[in-house]
């Protein structure tokens, strides 16, 4: 058996004694740069413990709360070093600042807080916003105006190293329990495979109170003893190329982001910008959003070619909080893995590998190996039987990089930590996660928690969210949530987040929308379209569906415009055409005057099931059999019509594809397509 990797505070120590002049965090801000050494890192660290241990005892629970920088990785070393238990947490901002406030109420409850740091400057506003929560009736400490203080001459024997807040995506947060001895193993995985050496550059914009920003983007160097900048990202959200200038000064050889990173990068960076960068020096692009586009990465690949970016630069990596970070990952210098598998198939939790590009497909991305002692298999969620290998089932982990569990959550801890397959193996960590293994690869379909169920068929509602998104240009990029009425129902509804100015024709939105519901075999029956930052979503990168599936029983949404089965999209008349709607209208079941006839019969609301239905009542009116097709052939009622004439128009074509809207989005806007994407990992 192998010894165990070196505690975090361990390597700390011996690179600062080793190389206390060397510099090791850097802050860019535009053309601005604050940079630390080992020495001042130390130092800072140690005057932190001090002061954390003359208020608190060991064990305490302290909140920490600050803007991206260097002073909140000093004060959470500071904690590990005087043996009390960091909560990291983004403080409120100016977007959604309600739910965050009641998160952080919530999680005050939950871990018990002693005490909450933040930086001198912020901490009199960030307090006075907090004033009627839980956190506000606390002693706060400005850990910037304490003086420096070496480190002690052994580091607080301590078994919590901090604890990371999950998203509450579906429930209320709860404290991951990171312990030093699975932080140490799993940066030992994250360093396997990856190429970090001494003289690599980590180049982060990742939020630091994320698992994803914090364990790669900073502890994985500071661990292994080579350099971390970081930037701001509300910086790389209002100038994408920032961040690449950064790494091409800095000669970054490592970057993480979120799929949604590489795609604004290609689209907002111009000619000039991309003639000046030498990317040459990136090794590890590690994309790990959920889900991880092709499209995104070839554009990005296609843009920053000429600058040394290949595909060999991406790498996909899988993780969650309870993992401590990462899962799985692909080795450096190797092109990431996709996989083509059969559409209708995956719906029915079937994998079906085809040929790229195969009509009916759908890409996905693999998302690397899982890497000794860390072990993934694919189980039935209901028996926790092992899945066939052409299975989708939920994924398990094992191995000790895991998490200990919740924090005073012994009966969530044993049910998500504990899990033990049908043949007793075990235990693993069930990560609500739906997904397969395709040679060794993890690759991840969407949320168990999260799938539609509709005439006995899944669904991935990030699915129809990403068609949705991209249906009509008023409608808001990563803003938009599909679920159905009730857990039991199989009534689709769609919440959009919409640009109020865009919004000249609800009626051609919410005809965008069910047409691109339609497009999934599916009828949308509720379509509501909602002011920005109306769509609920976590800190950590999900969308809330059933916050605001709850949120629209209870009225409490900022509607704009609504549609529900039964009400006209546009009323129209055209008595020629009357049989055709009164029947188009009986299969959708709204009035024969409520159906539009020059409208996209998807658009209508009209899916798979209800398509076949009309052929059958058509064919039944004119004592012939018509084709299953003939919806799809004859898209708008007033071309089925035709139909029954000697001769009939071509069918219209398809509207091509909307813009995504990039180029409109604000900062505010950015920060919330940040939160979506940003995901587990």
């Amino acid at each position: 058996m192998s010894a165990p990797p070196t505690p975090l505070l361990e390597a700390l120590r011996a690179h600062a004694a080793a190389r206390p002049d060397a510099p090791v965090l850097t802050l860019r801000r535009g053309a601005d740069e604050q940079t630390w050494t080992w020495a001042t890192l130390a130092a800072r660290v140690g005057g932190v413990a001090a002061a954390l241990r003359a208020r608190l005892a060991p064990g305490d629970r302290v909140v920490l709360l600050y803007p991206q920088g260097l002073e909140v990785l000093a004060a959470l070393l500071g904690c590990m070093e005087a043996g009390v238990v960091a909560v990291p947490l983004q403080p409120p901002q100016a977007h959604r600042p309600q739910l965050v406030a009641a998160k952080l109420d919530a999680i005050a409850a939950d871990g018990g807080v002693a005490l909450v740091c933040a930086p001198q400057e912020a901490l009199a506003g960030t307090r006075a916003q907090l004033a009627t929560t839980a956190l506000g009736s606390l002693p706060w400490l400005a850990t910037d105006a304490l003086p420096d203080a070496p480190l002690a001459p052994v580091p607080a024997p301590a078994e919590v190293a901090y604890l990371q807040y999950t998203s509450g995506s579906t429930q209320a947060p709860r404290g991951v329990v990171i312990t030093h001895a699975c932080l140490a193993r799993n940066l030992a995985t994250f360093d396997a495979d990856y190429g970090h050496a001494a003289d690599s550059v980590m180049v982060s914009w990742l939020p630091v109170f994320h698992d994803l920003g914090l364990v790669y983007g900073v502890l994985l160097p500071l661990w292994k003893g080579f350099r971390a900048v970081l930037l701001d990202p509300v910086d790389f959200l209002r100038r994408p190329a920032c961040w690449l200038e950064a790494i091409s000064a800095h000669r970054g050889t490592h970057a993480p982001a979120p799929c949604f990173a590489f795609e604004l990068c290609a689209a907002k960076t111009t000619p000039e910008e991309r003639a000046a960068l030498d990317l040459s020096s990136w090794r590890v692009a590690l994309d790990g959003a959920e889900p991880i586009r092709f499209e995104s990465e070839a554009r990005f690949v296609e843009a920053f070619a000429a600058c040394g970016v290949s595909w060999t630069t991406i790498s996909h990596a899988y993780g969650m909080s309870e993992a401590t970070a990462v899962i799985s990952k692909e080795p450096v210098g190797t092109e990431p893995v996709w996989v083509d598998v059969d559409a209708d198939a995956l719906e029915r939790h079937e994998v079906r590998v085809v040929e790229a590009g195969a009509v009916g497909s759908r890409r996905l991305a693999g998302c690397g190996v899982p890497t000794a002692p860390t072990a993934v298999v694919v189980v039935d969620p209901d028996t926790g039987a092992p899945c066939a290998d052409d299975a989708v089932g939920e994924l398990w982990v094992g191995g000790d990089a895991t998490a200990r569990g919740y924090w005073a959550s012994p009966e969530a801890s044993a049910e998500a930590f504990g899990a033990r397959t049908s043949t007793g193996d075990g235990p693993f960590l069930r990560t609500g996660d739906l997904g397969f293994l395709h040679a060794g690869q993890v690759v991840v379909t969407g949320r168990l928690k999260d799938l539609l169920i509709v005439r006995g068929e899944n669904h991935y509602p990030q699915d129809l969210e990403w068609s949705v998104q991209q249906a009509h240009p008023a409608v808001r990029p990563s803003c938009v949530v599909a679920f159905t009425r009730t857990e039991r129902d199989e009534e689709v509804v769609i919440v959009a987040e919409v640009y109020p100015d865009r919004l000249d024709d609800p009626a051609a939105v919410v005809r965008a929308v069910r047409g691109a519901v339609a497009d999934h075999g599916l009828g949308a029956r509720t379509v509501v379209l909602v002011a920005p930052k109306a769509v609920a979503k976590t800190s950590s990168g999900k969308v809330m569906r059933r916050h605001v599936r709850g949120a629209l029983a209870r009225e409490e949404l900022p509607v704009l415009h609504r549609w529900d089965a039964g009400e006209a999209v546009v009323a129209s008349a055209g008595p020629d055409l009357h049989d055709v709607r009164a029947v188009v209208g009986e299969v959708l079941g709204v009035p024969a005057e409520a159906v539009d006839p020059d409208a996209p019969l998807r658009e209508l609301g009209l899916d798979s099931a209800q398509a076949v239905d009309l052929a059958e009542r058509l064919s039944r009116r004119v004592g012939r059999r018509l084709p299953d097709t003939l919806a799809f052939d004859h898209p708008t009622v007033r071309a089925l019509a035709r139909v029954f004439e000697p001769v009939h128009a071509v069918p219209p074509a398809r509207e091509a594809p909307q813009d995504d809207g990039l180029d409109a989005l604000g900062v505010d806007e950015l920060l919330a397509l940040l939160d979506e994407e940003l995901g587990e990992l």
